[in-house]
């Protein structure tokens, strides 16, 4: 186990722009889970949805949907994890939700890279904080 100073050596290297991804992706994890009440999107599991994960259909934090509702639903970490997302299921079920044309949308997004700049997300941490808040008045 690392010393609370190797701790906090770690958290000081990392850069302000790893620090805003990693604080932007948890935000977007906790809101699909608790958007989707915990239920798996691609097997249909219910659990307490601080036992889920937020599972891609698209994968990579390079792609300019990494952050996209559309693109990030509640799984298990059966399919997430060891199911590799269960593509095949959850492309089905994500044209049935969107349509084709919104899944079409996603899959051409997959081969595009983009670099989230600084301003950008912290747009989507406030926009992820304020959707976690209309949730909580539900």
């Amino acid at each position: 186990m690392p010393s609370n100073n190797t701790l906090r050596k770690t958290r000081k290297n990392k850069s302000k722009h790893t620090r805003l991804m990693d604080k932007a992706w948890k935000l977007c994890s906790e809101y699909v889970r608790r958007r989707d009440d915990g239920v798996c999107f691609t097997c249909g599991k219910k659990d307490d949805w601080k036992r889920q994960q937020a599972g891609h259909f698209i994968h990579g934090k390079s792609t300019p949907i990494y952050f996209n509702p559309k693109n990030v639903n509640c799984q298990c970490p059966r399919c997430n994890k060891w199911l590799s997302g269960d593509l095949a299921i959850y492309e089905r079920k994500l044209q049935k939700k969107y349509g084709i044309d919104e899944v079409d949308k996603l899959l051409d997004a997959k081969n595009k890279i983009h670099y989230y700049k600084i301003k950008e997300l912290n747009e989507i941490i406030a926009d992820y904080k304020q959707k976690l808040e209309l949730l909580n008045e539900k």
